[in-house]
């Protein structure tokens, strides 16, 4: 499955609750492995009419100094605004690509904030 086509941003930026937040963590632990944080959540309507929370998903670790960092943006979330469910995730073979295609272009990881981000 492609990624879904987005017909219109109905909200740019917003918050997911941390029950929403826990699922969607286990969700990644469980389907893609670990190292990979959804973050950026907004509110779109696909094609179709259907309402989704899209979320970009980070490439994350922990360093030698426990801090936690962050590489980039490697992939996308979307879940069903109704019923919360997980509508489509990047696969974890593009997720891997896309993590290599940062590190070659040069990419240094940063410092990422406590919490929901």
């Amino acid at each position: 499955m492609s990624d879904p086509i987005i017909v219109k941003i109905l909200q740019e930026r917003g918050e997911i609750n941390d029950e929403l937040d826990y699922a969607l963590m286990n969700f990644l632990l469980q389907n893609r492995g670990p190292g990979y944080t959804a973050c950026q959540p907004s509110l779109v309507e696909l094609d179709g009419g259907r309402m989704a929370i899209k979320m970009n998903l980070d490439h994350t670790f922990i360093n030698n100094d426990n801090r936690l960092m962050g590489l980039g943006i490697v992939g996308q979330l979307y879940i069903d605004h109704e019923t919360l469910k997980v509508i489509y995730c990047t696969p974890v073979e593009v997720l891997v690509e896309n993590i290599e295609k940062l590190k070659s272009a040069g990419i240094e990881p940063e410092p990422r904030p406590k919490g929901k981000y």
